[in-house]
């Protein structure tokens, strides 16, 4: 392939990975139905796969200020989805904990996510998702 075709095949790689993330985040903000946002259910997720998470850490994988963290992190606490502890050591450090009521949104979500996944896969084969997967990690692995 020239570098001629290569680039042109990447400008079209681009277009369409575009089209897929806004066509993912469509699906996305309909799955959620209003109930949370896509932030906040981002949020969510982080939190319960970092154990001991605290606010600035958010913050710091966002690439978003404290104060922003904050706020969104203060929804999902009235909405009950998330509990704040102080760390026994240190008075300063809240620790953030996804609740009962915010695991079973994060599953409720994540089934429905995988059934439109399944859906959307329909007529891929394995093997192709397998290249695919590998693709992405390739190109993740050098940015």
């Amino acid at each position: 392939m020239s570098a001629l075709d290569k680039g042109e095949k990447l400008i079209e790689f681009d277009i369409l990975f575009q089209e897929l993330v806004r066509d993912s985040s469509c699906q996305l903000k309909g799955l959620l139905n209003d109930l949370v946002t896509p932030t906040q259910f981002y949020l969510l997720k982080l939190i319960a796969t970092h154990d001991n998470c605290k606010a600035a850490d958010i913050a710091h994988i966002l690439d978003i200020s404290p104060a922003a963290a904050t706020t969104i992190l203060d929804r999902l606490y009235k909405n009950g989805w998330i509990e704040r502890a102080r760390s026994d050591k240190d008075r300063r450090i809240v620790w953030l904990k996804v609740t009962e009521d915010g695991k079973k949104l994060l599953s409720d979500i994540e089934a429905k996510r995988f059934q439109l996944l399944v859906k959307q896969f329909d007529n891929i084969t394995e093997g192709e998702i397998e290249n695919i997967c590998e693709v992405f990690k390739k190109i993740l692995n050098m940015a």
